[in-house]
Parts: C-alpha cells; structure tokens; sequence
C-alpha cells in the first residue's frame, strides 16, 4: 500500500459513512454498544460542545481517565475539533498531572471521578489553582464542583452550537497538523511531550493493520490503557482506521473480565505485553476452548519468552500473532513480524521495518551504519513526531539533520532485514568494565520452563562499577531452587557475564501499561546491597 495524506476525522468519518450500523465499540463493564453511525455522531456532538466551551483549534486538551467509551468518543472529537488531545495515567500523582498539563499548557481537561474513589476531583481541585492555562474542566460524569462541566452538559452544548462551525473546523485541518501530544515514562527525568501529528499516526497504523491483516470483520480485544499509545493507537485508532469492532471488556486491567470478554465476544485479535499475557494464561478462569477465535493480535512492550510464543501459537492456536517494535517518537512500530514467521523468528527478533519507514543500526560511538549481523544503536526514518514539546535540545539531541530518531534502543539487523534487540544504552551492565546485555541472560533464564518471568539488571558496586541480579517468577508448581537456577545459567553464560544475585519472587514493579519497571529493581537491589556485605 502507500502511504495516505488524510486526517483522522476524515479517514474515519469515510468508515462510518460506509458502515453505519457496524458495531464499534463494546464496553462490557457498562454495557454499552456503539455503532460506527453514533459513534461519529457522538463525536460530533462533543466536539461542538468543546468548541462551545471556546477550546480552539491547536488549544492542548487532557484526557484523564480509565478505559472508557467517553475517552473514545473524546479522543476522535478533540480530533475533529482540531485540539490536541493529551493522554495521561489515570493513576498519575498529582505532581504528575500538575507537570504535564503545566508543560503542555493545556486550556482544557476531560476526566473521570469514579464515586467510589474521588481522588481524581481532589487531586485536581488542588492542582488547579497553579494552572492559570486551565480554563475548561469536563467531567465524564455529573458536574463535581463548581467550575466543572458535565457530560450531559457538554453534548448539549453541542446540540445547540452551529453545525456549521465544526463543519469549517474539519476543513481547514491538514495531514501534517498536530494532533496529539503523548508523554513518555519519565522513568530517567521528567517526561517529554512528543508531539504527533495525523499522517504519522495514521499510516503507522495503517501499515501496521495491514502487517497484521486486521480488517473491518475482526473484533479487537481492547484491554491496554488507553493513556498509553498502544491502547490509544496501535488498537484503538488502528481498529477504527480498518472497521473493526474494540471489545472494552472493563475500566481497569482485570483478566476475569477480559477472559469473560473474549470467550462471549468472539474476539478474534488480543494486544498486550507478555507480563499481561501471563497473567490471562495463568488465571484459573482461562479456558482454551473460549479462544478458538482469537487468530490474530501484537505482543509488545517488553521481549517475549519462547515458552509464551510456543503457548500462544501451537497450543491455543493464536497462529497469526506477531510481536512488534515501536516508539512513542515513532507514532507507534517501526518493525512488526509477519503472521506467517516461524515461531524463533517471532520470539528472537522483532520482524522487519514497515513499509512506511526507514530502519538502521549504526555504531554508538561513529554514528556509521554498520553491516548486517553488527550489533549498534537502531535509528528510524518516516512518519516521526514533529518534536519534543517545547523541548529543543531534546528534540536536536533525537532526531539528527538527516532526519533519523536514535533510539538509544541497541540491537542488529540480519540480511534478510530482521531487527532483534539486545538493549536500551541506558542498560548495557558494565561489570569490570565487561559490557553485559541483559537480555541474552534473559532468553537462557526462560529455556527453564519452571520460569515464567525473568528479569536481569544491573545496580552500582563500589569497586566493580555495576553487579548484575537476576530475578525471576516462578509457576506455582515450580521445584527449582535459586542453587539450581544458577548452576543451569553458570553452564550456559562466560564467566565474567554470570550473575552474582540471583533471586526469586512473587511480583515485579510494574507500570499501568505492563512495563516491568528494572530502574525499581536496581533501586531495591542497592539499598539491599547496603545494608548487608558484599558476597564474592
């Protein structure tokens, strides 16, 4: 395919033209059911409301809040209205919110205050005074306080604003517009605002659905938060884009309520992490039979473990899932795996660059792009974000005058064009000044089949420069002792790349997108490794 020059609302205003009464969204928790008709037209009807409420066309606008159908219906109305739609974790403290809709100066919110936990409101109520940028307040429910919009009152603003004024909104909006701003982690300093526009977005997703070969007959187990760009992106835009139907089985990540989802929806594609994956096969309400329809779906975020892939495709017979690679400064993948690869193809690498753009891996310390089989920094070309918001430098120091994003990810490239990843830069273990990859450890912790989670970090050593743990969770029938764990790792890893803490445990530290979080690990590591002396 090539690439297309259109926006979001006209791309899926076409869809809804076309397939009316199709169903679009499903939340079970609610028991809601949307069709692509009302959809739009719900969508339509709050995005007049918003510009009622004088929110204009590339004013920054919040979305805070859990899985929810009105965060759909928000996203593509901020879309259509021409303001930029800003997601954020519905757990964020209120540092957090207060640092992101300061830094991206938002003019507006749209939130959620469940009534059983009011924390949401409170937390805002404190921070608002502080944001003199913030002047429209929308609650996905009744109006909270004073100052705060309803729902209910936003859509009648809507019903009475001009048809007419959206309708020249929509018009004057281009491809290369913004369109969103969306957060990194900031898990090493504050987070940066990457702000994206339409045709990235859309073609990524394009590009993406069609690696997949998602289409308008498919029905999208959507459990991913949809702060994060792969719940709000690579499942919800893409599902959209192509027709289908996103199935919310619940608010929150509950795997009852998913598994309950897939087997009574008939869902036919599942996203997630491997972490999110686990914890669906593990519960004790998964039933195979309940999955016969699922052929199709991206396990990402966080490489996937042979026994997982082996599980989901020869067992359950999940045949065509792919694993995928992307970024938020690359408006979702950059390489995606085929449904027909081979299952080693699909758990060590990360598949080939799509279509609509350019991969290459290059020496760290030369910045030269390095042959096929050399192992470097991976670089990206096409459809990336516009920029850093209102971050300069950062956005210099990312993207260099060629137009290529350095990752700061580490990885090879084989001949035939598959990329595998063996690093972040930022967690290369340097052990007596050996470089030690974390994930090449990993990949032989899960050759054990008693492990279903490995974890190996590094943490600062006062005379080695860093020491190297490896954590893992076990099935709860396991036998294996931490002795056998590393007697099996030392029979299988150069001396000087074994590690010295092994350890088993019940959990990891993870985010609300499914990220295990190794910065906490090494974190809890080196408090521990105070308080106690150095084994050699």
């Amino acid at each position: 395919m090539k690439p297309v020059s259109e926006t979001i609302g006209q791309l899926i205003g076409a869809v809804a033209a076309g397939r009316p009464d199709h169903p679009a969204i499903v939340h079970r928790e609610l028991r809601v059911r949307y069709t692509y008709g009302q959809v739009w037209r719900k969508s339509g009807q709050v995005a007049r409301g918003l510009l009622a409420l004088d929110v204009e066309k590339g004013d920054r606008v919040a979305l805070w809040a859990p899985n929810l159908p009105e965060w759909l219906i928000s996203m593509l109305a901020l879309a259509r209205a021409g303001a930029l739609m800003v997601p954020i974790d519905p757990g964020a403290s209120a540092d957090t919110l207060g640092y992101i809709l300061g830094q991206s100066e938002c003019r507006g919110i749209i939130f959620s205050s469940n009534p059983n936990d009011p924390s949401r409101e409170k937390i805002l109520g404190e921070i608002r005074p502080s944001l003199p940028d913030l002047k429209v307040v929308v609650s996905m429910e009744d109006a909270l306080s004073n100052g705060t919009v309803s729902w209910a009152q936003l859509k009648a603003a809507g019903e009475k604003s001009d048809p007419e004024r959206l309708e020249k909104v929509e018009k004057t909006q281009r491809p290369d517009d913004p369109v969103a701003i969306m957060y990194t982690s900031g898990t090493t300093g504050n987070p940066k605002g990457v702000v994206l526009d339409h045709q990235s977005l859309v073609n990524r997703s394009l590009f993406a659905t069609e690696r997949q070969g998602i289409d308008g007959s498919d029905r999208l187990c959507l459990f991913f938060p949809l702060f994060h760009m792969f719940g709000n992106t690579c499942i919800t835009l893409a599902g959209l884009l192509q027709g289908a139907t996103l199935v919310m089985p619940s608010r929150d990540f509950n795997p009852e309520s998913i598994l309950q989802a897939i087997a009574d929806e008939k869902c036919t594609a599942i996203y997630g992490s491997p972490s999110m994956m686990v914890a669906l096969l593990e519960h004790p309400a998964f039933e195979k039979q309940h999955w016969k329809p699922v052929s199709k779906g991206i396990i990402g975020g966080a490489p996937c473990p042979m026994a997982l892939m082996t599980r989901l495709v020869e067992e359950i017979g999940i045949t065509d899932i792919t694993v995928g690679y992307g970024l938020t400064e690359t408006a979702s993948w950059i390489t995606m795996t085929r449904p027909g690869d081979p299952i080693d193809l699909r758990v060590s690498t990360v598949g080939t660059p799509l279509a609509c753009n350019e991969v290459r891996v290059i020496s760290p310390t030369t910045g030269e792009p390095l042959p096929p089989g050399t192992p470097g920094e991976i670089c990206a070309r096409g459809f990336l974000m516009k920029e850093y918001y209102k971050m300069p430098g950062a956005t210099n120091a990312a993207i260099d005058r060629e137009g290529w994003l350095h990752t700061g990810d580490l990885g090879e490239m084989d001949e035939n064009g598959y990329l595998r990843i063996t690093g972040r830069l930022k967690d290369v273990i340097l052990r007596n000044d050996v470089e030690i990859y974390p994930v090449e450890i990993e990949e032989v912790l899960y050759t054990l089949p008693d492990i279903i989670e490995a974890q190996v970090f590094g943490y600062p050593h006062p005379e080695k420069g860093q020491e190297v743990a490896a954590w893992v969770r076990m099935r709860d029938d396991a036998t294996l002792s931490t002795d056998d764990i590393t007697a099996y790792v030392e029979r299988r890893v150069p001396p000087e790349q074994v590690p010295h803490d092994y350890r088993i445990v019940t959990r990891f530290p993870m985010t609300r997108s499914g990220k295990i979080q190794k910065f906490k690990l090494a974190q809890i590591a080196a408090e521990e490794t105070t308080e106690r002396p150095q084994k050699e």
